[in-house]
């Protein structure tokens, strides 16, 4: 007979009876096939309710550990047994946890200034866009995206980038490597893309991953080399001419047309336009898009607001060419949008209303102050140091010539508590010569003291 010693006198005994016959059976203390006393016999037994009993075994029963047989009882089930995996004990054991000093300053190129975010004016744009009376909130999203949302990028892609499209050719995805994930599901494996060199590397991840052939281009001063390409057909080339990233340099207009010809020498070719910080210039007006000057349907235009407003919202957008755009409503049903509709039906709220736009140019100016305070900071280091980069976007580089490696720059900063970002890992096939001894200094999040500061303490980890 089965005697369990009960912990709780609760309501709840019948799962001290499932638990108990459950850890028997586990642990080869009853066997396959051996039968159960009778759910009255172990109910007297137990000086428990037949009812209790009953439901002890019905999970049993339920879960697979007893099988109950009409008129005979019930009997325990054959159940393989589980076996675990020895631990790693000697890795466990050599594991050291890694001591580093608190990072009080980060010169991260992907922060934003927080201390500006438009809170107020979402606020109110939240409490009118959730309501009870907008039954389509509850809906799945469309497939390409909500409509307030994608009029509402019609209307300021024209006005500020130059784009021209119709509502139709704009997809909504959850940031650029969704967007990049969806042109992969739509020309399949065997398109090689063409990326610059340095890349932005989640580009290059998404499309190795993919398997689609992958091409590096060395960027020269004016951006991604045309010539090496020209014996490539049916590829995509995937350029950030605005603002390159992480190097920063915009492509001119003489490349940009060499750039477009080369797209329309055969009619598998596209060009992948990322418009990476295409809102912060500071010495001239944003430059036109490549795809405002595209009039073969060559260039696929992609966009982001994680630096325009936050990286918070993932919601990025691309303008697909007419040719594509049919290509892709042939798979639009396989794809579903990872964006809610409250967040879309927000932002679509935000810039239709005039607010966006405001914000940018405020924006903007914010981070032009940063630029300048962060440019006389690195001036006080004198001629040693090299800045590049600094004209747009939240970032700019720093090349010093004091024989310091990179790898030197990073880890002395990092021991004492600030942090730059080296530019080796943005390069495909090893970093050149001539990028040696050069970090990224981002500067979106900080106060001007905190740049200061930080630059005052480079100044002594670098030994300048």
């Amino acid at each position: 007979m089965i005697t369990i010693p009960f912990k709780n006198k609760g309501a709840f005994l019948y799962v001290e009876i499932y638990e108990f016959i459950k850890q028997e059976i586990t642990e080869g203390n009853l066997k396959y096939g051996e039968k159960l006393p009778s759910k009255r016999s172990l109910a007297s037994h137990l000086s428990v309710s037949v009812n209790t009993v009953d439901a002890a075994y019905g999970q049993l029963v339920a879960e697979g550990y007893l099988e109950a047989s009409p008129k005979r009882g019930y009997f325990v089930c054959q159940i393989d047994t589980y076996l675990l995996k020895q631990k790693n004990r000697v890795l466990e054991k050599n594991t050291k946890k890694i001591e580093t000093r608190p990072i009080k300053i980060d010169f991260s190129p992907n922060a934003i200034d927080q201390r500006i975010f438009p809170y107020e004016a979402f606020r109110k744009i939240f409490k009118s866009t959730f309501n009870e009376y907008d039954s389509s909130l509850l809906n799945k999203p469309e497939i390409q995206g909500e409509m307030e949302l994608r009029n509402a990028l019609v209307e300021l892609l024209y006005r500020s980038r130059g784009v021209r499209c119709r509502v139709e050719q704009i997809i909504i995805g959850s940031g650029t490597d969704h967007l990049l994930q969806i042109l992969g599901l739509l020309w399949g494996k065997n398109k090689s893309v063409v990326l610059e060199n340095p890349v932005y590397l989640k580009a290059y991840n998404i499309f190795e991953k993919m398997g689609n052939p992958v091409i590096s281009i060395d960027i020269d001063e004016k951006g991604i080399q045309i010539e090496p390409m020209q014996a490539f057909s049916d590829v995509a080339v995937y350029v950030t001419p605005s603002h390159q990233f992480p190097l920063g340099m915009s492509m001119p207009i003489d490349r940009r047309i060499r750039l477009l010809n080369f797209a329309n020498q055969d009619d598998g070719n596209y060009i992948i336009e990322d418009d990476y910080d295409s809102e912060f210039r500071y010495n001239e007006k944003p430059l036109p898009s490549l795809q405002s000057i595209d009039n073969n349907g060559k260039v696929i235009y992609i966009g982001t607001f994680s630096k325009s407003i936050a990286p918070s919202f993932r919601i990025s957008y691309m303008v697909l060419p007419e040719a594509l755009l049919k290509a892709y409503l042939e798979i639009a049903d396989a794809i579903s949008s990872p964006v809610s509709s409250l967040e879309q039906k927000m932002i679509g709220a935000f810039i239709s209303g005039g607010v966006f736009e405001k914000h940018v140019n405020k924006m903007r100016k914010v981070y032009k102050g940063k630029r300048i305070v962060l440019l006389n900071a690195l001036k006080e280091l004198g001629n040693r140091v090299k800045m590049t980069g600094e004209n747009a976007g939240h970032h700019l580089l720093v090349q010093l010539d004091n024989g310091l490696t990179e790898q030197a720059m990073y880890s002395r900063a990092l021991a004492q508590g600030v942090r730059v970002y080296p530019v080796s890992p943005y390069f495909i096939h090893g970093l050149p010569e001539k990028y040696k001894s050069m970090v990224l200094l981002g500067y979106g999040s900080l106060t001007d003291q905190q740049i200061f500061d930080g630059i005052g303490i480079l100044k002594d980890a670098w030994d300048l």
